[in-house]
C-alpha cells in the first residue's frame, strides 16, 4: 500500500491529470490481485485497498501530496512503469526499485533551464511581433524573474507569495529596458516577461477533470489556478504602479 500512495503523489506531484494517476494505480493494484479506490485532493491522496479472493483483507491510507509542479518525463516513466509492472508481473521489491531510480533520476540543471526558459518565452514574443529591443526586455526579465523564482522555492515560501513577487521582479527589470527606450513595444515586453508563469498545466488538467467527471478535483485545481493567476496580476501592477505607466493606450 505504502507504494501504491507515493506512486500516485508523485503522478500527482509532477502535473498528471486525476484520471491518469487512478488509472495507473489501479492498473498496479490489479497486477497484485487488488481493487483500488481512490479520493484525490490537491493536498492528499486517500486510497485503499482490497484483496480480490478476500474482501474482508483491506486497508485504507491517507498520503500528503508534496508541492505541484510540472515533470513531464517522470509521469512518462511512471505511466511505463504501471504498464510494465502489469505486463510482466514483476516482484513488488522490483516495482520499488524501478520507481526509486526514476524518482532519482537527475533533472536538467538550474543554469541550463534558467537558460533555455529565458529563450522559451522570448521566442513567444517574438510570435506577438515584439521589436529586438523588446526581446531583449523580455529575455533579461524572465532571466531575473525564473532565478528569483528558484531562491525563493529553497527558501520554501509560500507559493502564492512567491508568484507575486517573481511577477513583480520579471515584469520590473522587463520595464527597466522600456525605461531606457530599448523597445516601441513597451506592452509586449512587460505583458510577456511574465507569461511563464501562467500554470498552464492546471488549466489542461482542470479541463480535462471535467471532461473526465472528476468535477470536484476539477473545481479544486480551477480555484488554485485563479489565485496563481491573480497573485501573478499584482506582482505585474505593482511594476505599473511603481512605474506610474499603463501599457493600455486609449484615445
Amino acid at each position: 500500500m505504502t507504494f501504491l500512495t507515493q506512486y500516485a503523489a508523485m503522478l500527482m506531484s509532477n502535473g498528471a491529470y486525476t484520471s491518469r494517476v487512478v488509472r495507473c494505480t489501479q492498473r498496479i493494484g490489479a497486477s497484485y490481485g487488488y481493487d483500488v479506490n481512490m479520493i484525490i485532493w490537491l493536498k492528499s491522496i486517500t486510497l485503499s485497498i482490497y484483496e480480490k479472493s478476500n474482501y474482508q483483507n483491506r486497508r485504507t491510507q491517507v498520503n500528503p501530496n508534496p508541492p505541484l509542479g510540472a515533470n513531464f518525463r517522470i509521469i512518462s516513466d511512471l505511466s511505463a512503469l504501471s504498464w510494465y509492472i502489469y505486463d510482466h508481473a514483476i516482484p513488488l521489491k522490483e516495482a520499488t526499485e524501478r520507481f526509486e531510480q526514476i524518482m532519482e533520476s537527475k533533472n536538467y540543471g538550474f543554469i541550463s533551464s534558467l537558460f533555455f526558459v529565458s529563450i522559451a518565452n522570448t521566442a513567444f514574443c517574438k510570435l506577438f511581433d515584439g521589436d529586438v529591443g523588446a526581446l531583449l526586455c523580455v529575455f533579461m526579465g524572465t532571466f531575473a524573474g525564473f532565478a528569483t523564482k528558484y531562491l525563493l522555492t529553497k527558501l520554501k515560501i509560500d507559493a502564492r507569495a512567491m508568484f507575486i513577487v517573481v511577477s513583480f521582479v520579471s515584469s520590473f527589470v522587463a520595464y527597466i529596458g522600456v525605461h531606457f527606450g530599448l523597445t516601441k513595444t513597451p506592452e509586449i515586453a512587460v505583458g510577456l516577461s511574465i507569461l511563464y508563469l501562467i500554470p498552464g498545466v492546471q488549466i489542461i488538467n482542470s479541463l480535462t477533470d471535467v471532461l473526465h467527471e472528476y468535477t470536484l478535483m476539477a473545481i479544486s485545481r480551477g480555484v488554485n489556478m485563479g489565485i496563481l493567476l491573480i497573485c501573478i496580476a499584482v506582482g505585474a501592477y505593482l511594476t505599473l504602479s511603481i512605474a506610474q505607466v499603463s501599457l493600455i493606450h486609449t484615445q
